[in-house]
């Protein structure tokens, strides 16, 4: 145990109230905790049978490095000991810039994505031949660009993945990351609750108005038409959803190029195709064919029409590799071994179908030398 835990964290004692209820065990005695704090809101039963569902119906699609992962963090109620040793599993920087987060529901959410980031590393790498599959997750080198996104220090590129990139998002409930093996990818999760309950008569109502007020200078005239028809003819919940689904698309976009939210959102201009779940863009007046948008509902929707309040929109954006913006130019040197496509050859990586999210536990985190002392840990 003394190896693991350097930085160590531990949460303030009024943010949960643990219940020493042993169970017998084939390996240990565990505890279950509690969780009193409103981020770690258990999810209902409807929610736990798609995800499960979602779990069981993909977890083999092992073999493609279109990786698409999916955490529900909100569900993850781990105490100090288990933390602290998932923690251990990143270098000490990145331990360090975990710890910098105040609320423990953002460390939880910072830690993960670092995970999932080296696991898409260590998945990369075991498809490659040689022995850099040997490295620890926390021996590997993550950089990070100007704006923020990570990529591996070392090149991962492929005979089947020349261009192997990935993306991370967390909001709400969900720690996301999305990979590409051709075109540069961006990922972003949009949770529910953007619009906040203003009903005095003991109603939940939502103001899409006022929603739109306020960001009036990152969606487009025809976007805010768009989501003040869908509003009028669906209702409150259907409009804060479309808007969630235009901002995730925006945020998709700008994470892809690198740029954030420092580039003026009103430039990106979508058009959502319901039916598919697609949408299609045009960058200052123009249109861009060469960027495709898929948007995933999460948990899973089982009807069409039905609008739940769980929902969660993740949306994966392709785009391509001279769209990027990369100041210190290393992510485009390291990343990116195939800059040059023919029209019909990018058509191709552009109509590749965007796999379904595959929903793992953080135990799928954890490298397999570890696995034991993880169960002991938790």
């Amino acid at each position: 145990r003394n190896a693991f835990p350097v930085v160590a964290i531990r949460r303030p004692e009024t943010e949960e109230v643990t219940f020493d209820i042993r169970i017998a065990k084939k390996r240990s005695a565990k505890r279950l905790r509690l969780q009193t704090s409103h981020h770690s809101a258990r999810p209902n039963a409807r929610v736990r049978a798609a995800e499960r569902a979602q779990t069981m119906t993909h977890a083999s699609s092992h073999d493609s490095l279109a990786l698409r992962w999916c955490v529900n963090a909100s569900t993850w109620n781990p105490d100090d000991e288990e933390f602290n040793f998932i923690l251990s599993l990143l270098p000490l920087r990145e331990r360090e810039d975990v710890a910098r987060f105040k609320h423990f529901a953002d460390r939880k959410r910072a830690v993960l994505s670092r995970l999932l980031v080296r696991c898409a590393i260590l998945r990369a790498l075991a498809s490659m031949d040689g022995t850099k599959n040997k490295l620890r997750m926390e021996d590997l080198h993550v950089k990070r660009t100007k704006g923020a996104k990570p990529f591996y220090a070392t090149s991962l590129a492929s005979a089947r993945a020349p261009n192997f990139n990935f993306n991370v998002s967390h909001e709400g409930d969900y720690v996301v990351l999305a990979s590409e093996t051709h075109a540069v990818v961006g990922v972003d999760v949009a949770a529910p609750g953007q619009v906040r309950a203003i009903g005095g008569n003991g109603r939940a109502e939502r103001d899409v108005e006022a929603l739109l007020r306020t960001f009036t200078m990152t969606l487009t005239d025809r976007e805010i038409a768009a989501i003040r028809a869908k509003t009028a003819r669906d209702g409150e919940r259907a409009g804060e959803d479309l808007f969630r689904r235009h901002w995730s698309l925006k945020e998709a976009m700008v994470k892809a190029i690198g740029v954030g939210l420092a580039m003026d959102l009103r430039r990106c201009e979508f058009t959502i195709d319901e039916a598919t779940s697609t949408a299609r863009v045009t960058l200052d007046g123009k249109p861009r064919d060469d960027w495709s948008f898929h948007m995933h509902a999460f948990p899973p929707i089982v009807e069409s029409s039905e609008i739940r309040g769980d929902t969660h929109w993740i949306t994966v954006s392709r785009g391509p590799i001279e769209d990027i913006v990369d100041a210190h130019g290393d992510f485009l040197d390291t990343a990116f071994s195939q800059r040059q496509f023919d029209a019909d050859a990018w058509r191709r990586v552009l109509d590749e179908p965007s796999p379904p999210f595959e929903l793992i536990t953080v135990g799928d985190l954890v490298p397999i030398e570890h696995k034991n002392a993880f169960e002991e840990a938790g």
